[in-house]
């Protein structure tokens, strides 16, 4: 009996339910909206010009490189072999993304898997199927759209790259060559996924090399709850400096990152811009504000993952930081707001997207927009302090024994934090259009280096410390609290995070998947075409 309440016993029932989800969510997408909605419009027959032969046949409106549609060319082809007088619709078109949840979901196993990340095997609820059903990434899964395609594709060159770290000789070019072809596949899917492909791989892999080379405590590189925002300048100089007298090793690690570029590049100079087609309305910018939207964004879709570092409020309260820092980034980001807002005519023209209300409400009243900063910067410090996992500094051997009980050596480093910066701003500024889609590989790559949380419950060694206090403590039980504390009533709430995590997307998803499916309304512009809300 002991085998059917297993963590993998329990893990197999949990895929199921959320495959059941998942596909009650495809059966109604198909019965209640059969014909192309929205992107579809475009994407759909483009696909079907490519599945008759038309290769030379291509959509002006069409912005991305037309990887989806070869991919669904070759998943459907494949079925046509097996099946009589196969044609696709849009419900097989539509098929192909589905099956793109499911190889995320394996692509995501095998990636913690190469990169020798910690893993807690004893957790039912692992952070891979809360992934899947990200609101964003589930709700579009559903629909003929390239985002699922882009995401997979990145993951996808990560994993070569992850396990070309490790590896040696004809192994090592191997996985590079591997990293090579999945970068240009991402790139065949969407324009920017560059920056994750190359410019992002490409820093990790710079530290990777440096600190191989000259050893990692020869590189002022600190754990991210450690690094004052003095040390990212110097945390800079001393890459710099030791990239400099290593150039030809860099040159040899970096060759697949460095032919992405020039691959990109070369696309630029041919097509005269970024984007295939609607350059009018895709025109690249300075957006600096996009780099402000994005960690209410991550706040929102992912405070359970936060929980876990207000579990201690004592190493909370040190996490924060400093009163001159939090004025001159707020005085920035109020001059950032002040100059160089950017509301794209889509953003105000759309009512069908939820970023339309948004900023509906944030035109309301002029003094909004600014009230808005020191919550964008709140967010920021929770999203960032979420990296750190434990206390940020120890104030004894317990403290310090509990944080590696608690997170093991899963540490991310102030270098991590920089190249996603990066990354992120690169992937981001150019955009006019603040769309929730552009955030989901910035917010993916977060949430893989987010420290997994292992509850105090589930250590021996934590036990052991516990034990260790009590034996001090009053015996009697006159003194004891009657009540919980507010920290540790936030403690048992941290050890659901993940759960919590599913459930909020759960949440979101019925509710999101229920407005776009029932809740359809007419333009007066265009009576008897049901608009539908959606992402």
């Amino acid at each position: 009996m002991s085998y059917f309440v297993s963590p993998e016993f329990l893990r197999v029932l949990l895929l199921g339910f959320i495959t059941s989800l998942h596909m009650t969510w495809r059966r109604l997408v198909n019965q209640i909206v059969p014909v192309p909605y929205l992107d579809e419009v475009f994407h759909v027959p483009q696909a079907q010009a490519y599945w008759l032969g038309k290769w030379s046949h291509w959509d002006a409106k069409i912005t991305t490189p037309p990887g989806l549609y070869v991919y669904s060319y070759i998943v459907n082809s494949i079925r046509d072999f097996f099946t009589l007088n196969f044609r696709p619709s849009i419900n097989q078109w539509r098929a192909t993304n589905v099956l793109l949840l499911y190889m995320l979901l394996v692509a995501l196993y095998i990636l913690a898997a190469v990169s020798k990340r910690p893993v807690n095997h004893e957790g039912i609820l692992q952070r891979e199927f809360n992934i899947v059903m990200f609101p964003l990434i589930f709700f579009f899964s559903g629909l003929y759209y390239t985002d699922l395609f882009s995401v997979f594709s990145v993951v996808l060159a990560h994993i070569f790259w992850s396990a070309g770290t490790s590896a040696q000789g004809y192994t090592k070019v191997l996985h590079q060559t591997l990293h090579l072809g999945a970068g240009l596949i991402s790139l065949a899917s969407r324009q920017t996924n560059i920056f994750w492909v190359a410019v992002y791989l490409g820093g990790l892999q710079v530290i990777e090399t440096i600190k191989h080379q000259v050893g990692p405590n020869k590189v002022h590189d600190p754990p991210i709850l450690e690094a004052y925002f003095e040390e990212f300048p110097i945390f800079g100089i001393s890459i710099v400096q030791s990239a400099i007298t290593m150039i030809p090793q860099l040159l040899i690690d970096l060759w697949p990152q460095i032919s992405l570029i020039i691959s990109f590049a070369a696309f630029v100079l041919w097509n005269g811009g970024v984007v295939l087609g609607d350059k009018d309305n895709h025109i690249a910018t300075i957006h600096l504000p996009q780099m402000l939207y994005i960690w209410p964004f991550v706040v929102f879709f992912s405070w359970p993952v936060l929980l876990p570092q207000l579990a201690q409020l004592s190493s909370f309260r040190r996490r924060l930081p400093r009163l001159t820092t939090a004025l001159c980034f707020m005085i920035l980001m109020l001059a950032v707001v002040k100059f160089n807002t950017v509301i794209h005519p889509f953003t105000l023209a759309d009512n069908r997207h939820y970023t339309f209300y948004v900023f509906r409400i944030l035109r309301q009243h002029w003094l909004i927009k600014y009230a808005a900063v020191p919550i964008y910067f709140v967010c920021a410090a929770l999203v960032i302090g979420a990296l750190g996992g434990g206390p940020a500094e120890a104030r004894s051997e317990s403290e310090a024994a509990q944080n590696r009980v608690l997170f093991g050596e899963d540490t991310i480093h102030a270098s991590f934090m920089l190249v996603w910066l990066i990354a992120t701003a690169l992937s981001l500024v150019s955009a006019p259009l603040v769309e929730p889609r552009y955030f989901i590989l910035p917010w993916l790559m977060w949430r893989l280096a987010v420290p997994e949380y292992v509850p105090k419950s589930r250590s021996v060694e934590q036990k052991r410390l516990v034990a260790a206090e009590k034996k001090d403590s009053p015996q009697d039980g006159r003194n004891a609290p009657s009540t919980w504390s507010i920290e540790q009533l936030l403690s048992a709430t941290a050890a659901y995070s993940n759960v919590l995590e599913l459930m909020w997307y759960i949440t979101i998803n019925l509710g999101t998947c229920y407005m776009f499916l029932y809740k359809g309304f007419d333009w007066p512009q265009e009576p008897g075409n049901i608009q539908r809300f959606m992402w």
